[in-house]
């Protein structure tokens, strides 16, 4: 009893102490993004309850699985995967799409990594050994039983076959959901970043990462500190 209380203090602390942030996300441009790495070599499989087929997704059969849900995917995101620019992972039960989880490579641009807000958009460049996951999807009846894991876990077993020794990702640092989950998956904080931006006025802060880790973050692409750079425009490295 004890415990379960703490545990709600705990709750309700952390969403007092991000309340400022998320109202300001209503009303302006706010957000804190974290980074996170971890080596590829050394994850663990993981396999849910519910027996899922995990497999790497052509154009085609991506479209196929999109059709037994009533989500969707833009034509942009179609292209993407058509032009190999970034690879898609997919869970299926009973051949029902329940999850998925993409891969780029090499330059990630803004718009693979953002919080469905162009000027959040903030691109990443990945040493040749190195991966980052993006565009995550769990189904609500799959959510809560490491299906995100076992995509994540299944990406790195393949990847690790093909050179690849890093995987990246970031999360938005209120999705306490999504961080305890990459937490979970042994995934380490390395930097991170946020912007806040309210009309021409902007604040942003880009925390410096280690060369070790083999990656670069450039700008958000609402960093209003270079006047040439348009909202809408992508952000260079």
């Amino acid at each position: 009893m004890w415990l379960n209380r703490i545990i709600m203090k705990k709750r309700q602390y952390r969403a007092l102490f991000w309340l400022p942030y998320r109202l300001c996300r209503r009303i302006a441009i706010a957000n804190v993004n974290y980074i996170y790495q971890r080596p590829v070599l050394d994850m663990k499989h993981v396999v849910i309850e519910e027996e899922c087929a995990i497999e790497q997704c052509s154009r085609s059969r991506l479209r196929e699985l999109m059709q037994t849900t009533d989500r969707t995917i833009s034509e942009s995101d179609f292209a993407m995967l058509e032009s190999g620019k970034a690879s898609c992972y997919a869970a299926s039960h009973n051949n029902s799409l329940v999850g998925y989880a993409w891969v780029a490579f090499g330059d990630v641009s803004a718009d693979m990594n953002h919080d469905g807000k162009p000027e959040t958009g903030l691109p990443i460049q990945l040493g040749d050994d190195a991966a980052f996951i993006f565009h995550v999807l769990v189904l609500p009846d799959y959510r809560g039983k490491r299906l995100y894991a076992a995509i994540v876990s299944q990406i790195a077993s393949e990847l690790g076959t093909q050179g690849i020794r890093t995987m990246v990702l970031t999360t938005e640092a209120s999705n306490h959901r999504a961080r305890r989950a990459v937490r979970r998956m042994g995934f380490n904080k390395i930097g991170q970043t946020w912007i806040f931006r309210v009309g021409p006025l902007c604040k942003v802060f880009y925390s410096t990462i280690p060369e070790e880790f083999g990656i670069k973050i450039g700008r958000y692409v609402g960093d209003c500190v270079d006047r040439k750079r348009t909202i809408s425009g992508m952000a260079s490295l």
